[in-house]
């Protein structure tokens, strides 16, 4: 894999072309093609550190370029006596493995050699704005909708070849065709229909999270947990007993509140409005009404987040990259540019998430917007 920072050289763009041309060439505005390539490699460069280090992204996630994940599977160990002559059983552990997705996604500028004769540069950058939204809301997308969805990921159309499948959490055998009986954990047994989806048409409520809490407990992982929601259900979260909001930078408070330490603002879109019952409770838009997600994290891009993002051969995060795109016959610098990268998410260990559906007893899978 390279190392090294990347710049402007990793723009995949025809190295016959001369620099002193490109300087040459101009927008209506005085703009040159040279001045663009820099900054849209700027902009790539910022979006792909961004997402690397988004604190959401980071909790939910960790990244591969392998496109199947194992894992163990239920089983009861225990230590035997030992006794002078009697050897004892050996044990072995049982493993299980699903795949991983991985599409090619791109976003397209269309620039004509005309369009780039008489543009200005306000225009140009506008469009270069609008690609890293794109790649924003791709990535978004794609990590929302894994985790809102009961069913299994399968099909070429969804990066899993004819027969692979990607599944989700926990869940009824009847549900995936990945059964899943979770490992012990401290006296707890598990089988094939144990579930991680939960459907309740009472709302948000403390009781519902407590029994949230306990199911992720039982498998050994410990509070804190963050829940991601709907903006939609702010008020909903608010009143739940023992909501305690994170400090508004606009309110002086008295010694007697209670305040939420961490800082409200996450990333670009997320924010955190504040804990209950061991939940740092986290807005996303994009997220349906009604709609939630508990884990627990582990730590930036740890391998113990519930969420795995398979990327490209040879990277190990996350990379869009800029060029001209290869349908087209391109003979001018800049013309038919587009945006390009190489994903797919799928769920890591089933057990690290419970999924909320809270206005019917009957589960619905959800679509981020």
């Amino acid at each position: 894999m390279p190392l090294g920072p990347r710049d402007t050289s990793n723009l995949v763009l025809p190295a016959a072309w001369d620099a002193a041309t490109l300087a040459s060439l101009q927008l209506q505005d005085g703009i040159t093609y040279k001045q663009i390539l820099r900054d849209l490699n700027a902009a790539i460069v910022a979006i792909n550190a961004e997402l690397a280090a988004d604190p959401l992204y980071s909790a939910l996630l960790s990244y591969t370029s392998r496109p199947t994940v194992r894992y163990r599977v239920g089983a009861t160990s225990d230590m035997k006596q030992f006794t002078e002559y009697a050897k004892g059983d050996p044990q072995r552990a049982d493993h299980d493995s699903h795949m991983l997705p991985l599409l090619k996604w791109d976003h397209s500028m269309s620039w004509t050699w005309l369009y780039l004769r008489e543009a200005f540069s306000e225009d140009v950058y506008d469009d270069i704005r609008l690609a890293i939204d794109a790649v924003r809301n791709r990535v978004r997308k794609l990590t929302l909708n894994r985790i809102l969805s009961r069913s299994d990921d399968s099909g070429v159309n969804k990066g899993l070849g004819s027969t692979g499948l990607s599944p989700g959490f926990a869940t009824a055998a009847a549900v995936t065709g990945v059964d899943y009986t979770p490992p012990q954990y401290a006296g707890n047994e598990f089988d094939e229909n144990h579930e991680h989806y939960i459907a309740d048409a009472g709302g948000y409520d403390a009781a519902l999270l407590q029994a949230v809490k306990a199911n992720l407990r039982e498998h050994g992982h410990s509070p804190p947990y963050m829940l991601l929601a709907s903006e939609s259900d702010d008020t909903a979260l608010r009143s739940v007993t023992g909501f305690v909001p994170v400090a508004e930078s606009l309110v002086a408070y008295g010694q007697n509140q209670n305040l939420a330490v961490r800082p409200a603002q996450i990333n670009n879109t997320a924010y955190r409005i504040g804990t209950v019952e061991d939940f740092d409770i986290v807005l996303q838009p994009g997220m349906p009404q009604h709609y939630g997600f508990t884990w627990k994290s582990y730590g930036p891009n740890s391998p113990m987040n519930p969420l795995r993002m398979r990327v490209e051969r040879g990277a190990s995060m996350f990379n869009a990259i800029a060029r001209t795109d290869p349908r087209q016959n391109n003979t001018e610098p800049l013309q038919n540019m587009m945006v390009y990268a190489e994903a797919g998410v799928g769920v890591y260990d089933r057990t690290n998430g419970v999924v909320l559906y809270v206005n019917d007893t009957t589960w619905e899978n959800g679509t981020a917007s």
